[in-house]
Formats: structure tokens, C-alpha cells, sequence
């Protein structure tokens, strides 16, 4: 799923909220982890996440299409940032076998 809001509903604690209550429903569900994606552009974004426990996980080459028409942006790569979860006291699902893989790779069963 993708969230985002309009500038008018940024810096209200929605961010916070959302996924404080993420988490809750995943250690519910006896998760492991949560996991997100973030531009690797998106400083303010990746500040935010970290400030509630989130590291990065690993790095997703080309992960956001840019586009084909003209003056369209590059594809830009994406972190993978994770937060363990009360079933992970070790954190062992925050280490990555590859820090850097290709999006193809994410839907790979090896």
C-alpha cells in the first residue's frame, strides 16, 4: 500500500499515529518486523523513520520508474527500511543477506 498526504496534513502527528497502529496490528499478527520503502532521495522522510526505530535494511536499485517523456525524472532507488518487532529481540530480521539488490529480486523465491 502507498500512503501520503497533502502538505496541509504534514507535521500533525499522522506519521506517528499511523504506524504506531501499523505495529500494534503487526504484533498482533505475531510479525516479526515492519518493513517500508523510502525514496533514498527523501532525507526527511528517512530522518522521520528513524527517529521511530526503523533502520535500513538494504538498498532496491531502481526501485521508482522515473518516466519516458521527456524532461521525466530517472529511476531512483528505494531503502528498505525494517523495525523489529517483540517475536525479533535480537533483531536478527534486521540483518540483510545483500544490502543492495535489483527490484526483480524482491519477488525471487531464492
Amino acid at each position: 500500500a502507498v500512503v501520503s498526504t497533502q502538505s496541509t496534513g504534514r507535521r500533525v502527528g499522522l506519521a506517528r499515529t499511523l504506524m504506531h497502529q501499523l505495529e500494534q496490528i503487526s504484533e498482533n499478527q505475531k510479525c516479526l518486523f515492519v518493513d517500508l520503502f523510502v525514496r533514498v532521495s527523501n532525507n526527511v522522510a528517512i530522518g522521520m523513520y528513524k527517529n521511530f526505530g526503523y533502520s535500513v535494511y538494504r538498498q532496491i536499485v531502481e526501485y521508482y520508474a522515473g518516466g519516458s517523456a521527456p524532461h521525466s525524472p530517472p529511476d531512483e532507488d528505494a531503502f528498505d527500511m525494517r523495525k523489529a518487532l517483540s517475536r525479533d529481540p535480537e533483531g536478527k530480521t534486521l540483518i540483510a543477506k545483500k544490502k543492495v539488490i535489483r527490484t526483480e529480486e524482491l519477488f525471487s523465491s531464492g
